[in-house]
């Protein structure tokens, strides 16, 4: 059964799920595409506590600080601040449920143009209550939640309006080689210049790339020149535009989600920066899709994170992902299809190039333990690339702020090795 609840969350509700030991499961936005991560198992009876309702924001005029109930998606959010010339650092996708992004591993549109700004999460406790955690107050719990936890509400740093220029280009895969080395040299520049930000998706049938600049420019800045001036150039999925984050999350949503009804299925890993590998994990990939049926839609990305803005997460109150101040890219093996009959070769072919990507990083000392968490599939061992140091302040965290362990236990997939379970 679901049980609706305000972003005040009914307590009373809380502690009846805990006292009668039901199962249950957290959902926000409900945009989590991963089966069961916002439900309970069909195969036995549970509650799943939907926080989804009124989309309560308010802002403080002194501070610059947006509260938001967790009910509220991106698009949301951007929508209204943007009405009062205002922006939110915040996710590439509108349907995405703040939790979800902020709890879950994030990736910008902009790795860094402005501190990223949680200011405060409004936490529900097993015990009944509802706390504050920051920098200056449970400051412990603070750093957890970044690692997943269940927030009724949110404390975001609002900026002045940020100007988005953006564009989608498309270009022949026959020309990967030329492509990936550009990439990785504007990846580059992307260190020395922090409104910068990009991604590449590499399909079946073309190789997308989306480059974005936190700035309405007459032209693009010439350190995307290796991109620019690639003669492969097919066409503009999405033409140059000058914008802002709601127009681009409403871009992003029409050019990303054009069929519907799919299931998707995600893999992911991390490595530091290296053209070869990227030429090596472009022939893994395409040996492997050349082996399947078309309706088994694999598709690899890789987002870059610069230093700087692993260094704004260690200075605003910590990061417990276990981040290395270095160049690195996210990659992401997905899947999307329609056909139950086609999981089995979905997943093999996802799991073959994780597990020989991976090796050839290790191979050449360029992977990286971190996982983001949003992106990791359920056989992915995230705890495990936080670190042990990390591992152990959540262990620390969960100890005191659920000291009988009822997200452990009871919460749908809370294993015991699961510190907190995002709030989907």
């Amino acid at each position: 059964m679901a049980v609706a609840l305000n972003e005040r969350l009914d307590l009373d509700t809380l502690l009846i799920v805990k006292g009668s030991g039901s199962r249950f499961a957290i959902r926000s936005a409900g945009h989590n595409a991963k089966h069961g991560f916002s439900s309970v198992s069909t195969e036995e009876l549970g509650i799943v506590l939907d926080l989804r309702g009124p989309e309560s924001k308010s802002l403080d005029r002194k501070t610059s600080i947006a509260r938001m109930g967790a009910c509220n998606n991106w698009s949301e959010a951007f929508t209204w601040l943007e009405g009062q010339n205002l922006s939110v650092i915040g996710s590439r996708e509108g349907r995405v449920g703040l939790s979800v992004f902020l709890l879950g591993g994030r990736v910008d549109f902009v790795p860094l143009i402005r501190d990223n700004g949680v200011k405060n999460f409004e936490v529900a406790l097993a015990n009944g209550t509802i706390l504050n955690a920051n920098a200056e107050e449970n400051s412990d719990l603070y750093l957890a939640l970044k690692g997943g936890g269940i927030v009724t509400a949110v404390g975001l740093q609002a900026h002045p309006l940020i100007k988005v220029q953006y564009t989608i280009n498309m270009y022949d895969p026959s020309d990967s080689k030329n492509l990936l080395d550009a990439f990785a040299m504007v990846q580059e520049s992307m260190e020395q210049d922090p409104k910068m930000g990009m991604f590449i998706n590499v399909r079946r049938d073309f190789i997308a790339i989306g480059m974005f600049y936190a700035d309405w420019v007459v032209e693009l800045p010439a350190a995307f020149d290796p991109i620019v001036k690639l003669g492969s150039l097919v066409g503009a999925a999405v033409p140059t535009s000058n914008g802002t984050f709601s127009a681009l999350n409403e871009i992003l949503e029409e050019w990303a989600y054009k069929m519907q009804d799919l299931k998707h299925a995600y893999l992911t890993t991390m490595t530091k920066v290296s053209h070869e590998l990227l030429h090596q994990g472009y022939q893994i990939w395409k040996d492997i899709v050349d082996q399947l049926p078309r309706a088994v839609n694999v598709h690899w990305s890789t987002q870059p994170l610069t230093q700087a803005a692993v260094m704004a997460g260690r200075n605003s109150g910590g990061n417990i992902l276990g981040l290395e101040k270095v160049p690195q890219s996210y990659w992401i093996f997905a899947c999307d299809l329609k056909q139950d009959q086609d999981d089995e070769a979905m997943w093999n072919a996802l799991d073959a190039a994780l597990q020989r990507s991976k090796k050839l990083a290790v191979d050449r000392e360029l992977l990286l333990d971190p996982l983001l968490p949003t992106f990791a599939g359920a056989s992915q061992n995230v705890l495990a690339g936080f670190g042990a140091e990390n591992v152990k302040k959540l262990q620390d965290a969960a100890r005191r702020y659920d000291p009988e362990g009822v997200f452990q236990k009871l919460q749908n997939g809370g294993k015991e090795d699961q510190i907190w379970r995002t709030a989907r």
